[in-house]
């Protein structure tokens, strides 16, 4: 049988690869550099343009720094249970696992899941691009989402 767009047995666990999103990465880089241009609008007037360019240029390699730190932190793949969602790092080591308590969507494009239970002491939310996953896959996700919310 043909679930989430993999072969699997009813009932067993679906894996889903999550590739890099552009989506996710155009708009943080978009925001990035809509940052650091105000970054240098405001400090223009108060250090010149100049110096202006040098904290501009330190705002725009903090926020690539910690753009790139946290797509390093995000599941490479993620695993459909019966329970929930269980998460995986590219070495395959398990990130989180619980069931979904909250859900968002927008403009079926992006989906956010809230996971709790495992262990952990509070929910840990984590986007899922549409583009991230086959069609299959991302609207299983939204309708277990869904779901477990109401």
């Amino acid at each position: 049988m043909t679930q989430a767009g993999l072969d699997v047995e009813p009932g067993a666990p679906r894996r889903v690869t999550l590739r890099c999103s552009r989506t996710v990465r155009l708009a943080s880089a978009a925001f990035a550099l809509v940052c650091a241009a105000a970054v240098h609008v405001c400090a223009t007037a108060h250090v010149g343009a100049i110096d202006a360019l040098w904290l501009s240029g330190a705002a725009l390699a903090a926020l690539g720094v910690s753009f790139v730190r946290h797509e390093r932190g995000q599941p490479a793949s993620i695993e459909l249970t019966p329970e929930g969602v269980a998460a995986f790092d590219r070495t395959g080591r398990p990130l989180f696992q619980g069931r979904i308590v909250g859900f968002a969507q927008w403009a079926e494009r992006v989906l956010v899941l809230a996971v709790a239970g495992g262990g952990m002491r509070r929910a840990k939310a984590f986007v899922v691009a549409a583009d991230a996953v086959d069609a299959a896959a991302f609207r299983a996700l939204a309708v277990r989402g869904r779901h477990a919310t109401h």
